[in-house]
């Protein structure tokens, strides 16, 4: 019997793209994102369940609409604010954080509770390193994505006497759709390569950064499917896929 994942975020993005692999592999994945699913890839062997993770009653209602607890949970939804930090409203910043650290800490409390501790449980947090780059503009964002780092820790904490592992994917600059696009716009504008245009954004964005290209999703679905498999081991693990961005004493 195929083993049952959840990856929520899995509308579009590095989302679609675990969630596809993982059913490529053989998985039978349940896939949670905001979207209808008539604007998700429609990947064969992902059942797509739509749900506003921003909205506080959808959490009331995923538990029951998944039916059985998966044996592995890949938080990957995200919410960016639609400004920066000091024009946001109060609902808008609740928004933010409930998306990116509420719902997963709280998700993951109810779908372990409804799963025999004799079954082994994995959870793989997508994080961001953006957490260690706050200004003025990204505050928000990157508040969110520390509270979801100190909550995750929390989880493995309480997952030491559980057959349950709780750890985290920290990732850098993602080669998504959009920003590779973009960067080729610039490069066919200035009429120089794109791996030029893209080592020079690199470096101006993440100073510290000793990588010279954006992270591709499939390095991340290797690094899911590592920490996955190295059971109770990667319990309040940290893996970084960072290209170093986030500061050589971390």
């Amino acid at each position: 019997m195929a083993q049952h994942a959840l990856v929520t975020g899995s509308s579009h993005g590095l989302g679609a793209h675990l969630a596809a692999r993982l059913a490529a592999d053989g998985w039978k994945v349940t896939g949670l994102g905001r979207r209808p699913a008539s604007e998700t890839p429609g990947t064969p062997g992902v059942d797509h369940l739509q749900a506003d993770l921003s909205r506080p009653e959808t959490l009331e209602r995923i538990t029951d609409r998944l039916g059985e607890a998966p044996d592995l949970i890949v938080h990957n939804a995200v919410s960016y604010p639609p400004r920066p930090a000091h024009e946001l409203s109060l609902a808008e910043l609740e928004d933010v954080f409930r998306v990116n650290a509420l719902v997963p800490y709280r998700l993951t409390l109810d779908l372990l509770a409804a799963t025999p501790d004799t079954r082994f449980t994995s959870i793989v947090v997508i994080n961001s390193e953006s957490m260690f780059h706050a200004d003025r503009d990204s505050g928000a964002y990157a508040a969110s994505k520390a509270a979801l780092r100190v909550l995750t820790g929390s989880l493995a904490d309480a997952c030491r006497s559980r057959n349950t592992a709780v750890a985290t994917l920290l990732l850098g600059p993602l080669a998504d759709p959009d920003k590779v696009a973009q960067l080729q716009r610039v490069a066919a504008r200035r009429g120089v390569d794109e791996a030029e245009i893209t080592r020079v954004f690199l470096r101006k964005s993440n100073p510290d950064l000793v990588i010279e290209e954006l992270i591709d999703f499939d390095a991340c679905y290797r690094s899911v499917q590592y920490l996955a498999g190295l059971g109770r081991a990667a319990n309040g693990m940290l893996c970084r896929l960072d290209g170093g961005s986030a500061g050589s004493l971390i």
